[in-house]
């Protein structure tokens, strides 16, 4: 191809996908009551084969009333510290475990899809690495037995709240050890928020799977944004060079714990530096399948993306060093934790519509739980 025609085709493709974001961010903006959607669609039937794969059993265990309080019962803790409701992986047949993953790829990027289903895998490699070390030493500070033994992928939990059929709003809950998955659908539309995700190991260092990284680009993300800050401007954002923060601090019983923002307001980047500020945005809310992560964003954008204000705390020069950093604005709360060397907390949260509370006219209340 030569270089005229190739110009030509990037230039096309630019078009189509700036095009393409519009027609999205379009659809985004309008949400008739009663509107079914490809996305809804998808999910409602994929949520339906899941419970019909159950049996009777299976399906009285999982299915709750969307109003209830159980929709806030997640936690990044393992099952042993914090039990969970619903069904357990590990109680699946093959076929169920299929349809749950049928239903997990239908509300989620493939991104996000690929995120979720490695970090469960490497609860295995923990487990593993967990137990072998237990072999030769006494248990480490809250890692008991226990604790260690509940770990695993077939120790995550489904929980379905509502009756997924057209004209009903329902939900889904995804939740175990560094995972909380949060998904509603309402009148056409969905939220993947809150999500929260964690890695240990972040890397794996062990053969076969030697370098393979979790959650990849997180940390990239931040370190490019506060890499990027001018003196003037990271004196603002960079709150402290020691980490302070060895996790997120809107995690479940917390989602209104920031009462204030602070960091450098987006207002004052410039356009490079936005573009990597969106970027960064982009690797958490586009988790989520497209038409989702498009109504995040659009109201993300309808809020004013230079309400957005980062922060930073921890060393700026190493992807591995302890660090925390937030984005914070009127319509998304991202953290970022390193809570340990390869072990790090993440959450993203939309402060106005967390488990689509904005659009059921529902409040829910989160509890924290005392164990740490």
């Amino acid at each position: 191809m030569n270089r005229r025609h190739f110009g030509l085709s990037i230039a096309a493709a630019t078009l189509f996908t700036r095009q393409l974001r519009e027609a999205l961010a379009q659809d985004a903006s309008q949400s008739p009551s009663g509107v079914d959607t490809d996305l809804t669609r998808r999910m409602r039937d994929a949520a339906r084969a899941f419970l019909e794969s159950l049996g009777e059993a299976g399906r009285k265990a999982v299915s709750f009333p969307l109003e209830a309080d159980q929709r806030t019962s997640w936690s990044n803790l393992p099952v042993a510290i914090v039990p969970r409701i619903g069904l357990s992986v590990g109680a699946l047949g093959v076929e169920s475990r299929r349809r749950l993953h049928d239903l997990l790829r239908a509300s989620t990027s493939s991104q996000g899809y690929h995120k979720i289903a490695a970090l469960m895998r490497h609860d295995d490699v923990l487990r593993a690495e967990e137990l072998e070390y237990l072999r030769h030493n006494p248990p480490r500070p809250r890692a008991g037995r226990s604790a260690i033994e509940s770990m695993g992928s077939a120790n995550y939990w489904i929980a379905v709240f509502g009756e997924p059929v057209r004209g009903n709003a329902w939900a889904w809950l995804l939740t175990g050890h560094h995972l909380g998955a949060s998904f509603t659908c309402a009148d056409g539309r969905v939220t993947a928020a809150p999500l929260f995700l964690g890695a240990q190991p972040l890397e794996d260092l062990t053969r076969p799977y030697a370098g393979f990284v979790v959650l990849s680009h997180e940390a990239i993300r931040g370190l490019d944004v506060v890499n990027s800050l001018h003196p003037e401007q990271a004196r603002v954002a960079v709150v402290s060079t020691e980490p302070f923060f060895s996790d997120v601090l809107t995690g479940v019983g917390r989602r209104n714990s920031l009462s204030r923002f602070e960091g450098l307001p987006a207002n004052d980047l410039d356009a490079a530096q936005k573009k990597l500020l969106l970027a960064l945005v982009d690797e958490y809310v586009r988790n989520a399948d497209a038409d989702a992560a498009e109504r995040h964003l659009d109201a993300i954008q309808r809020a004013g993306i230079d309400q957005l204000h980062f922060s930073w705390r921890g060393p700026t020069n190493d992807v591995r060093s302890p660090f925390y950093y937030r984005l914070h604005g009127p319509r998304l709360i991202i953290e970022f934790a390193v809570q340990e060397p390869n072990h790090v907390h993440t959450i993203m949260r939309d402060p106005q519509n967390d488990y689509g509370m904005d659009w059921l006219g529902l409040h829910y209340e989160e509890h924290a739980y005392s164990a740490r």
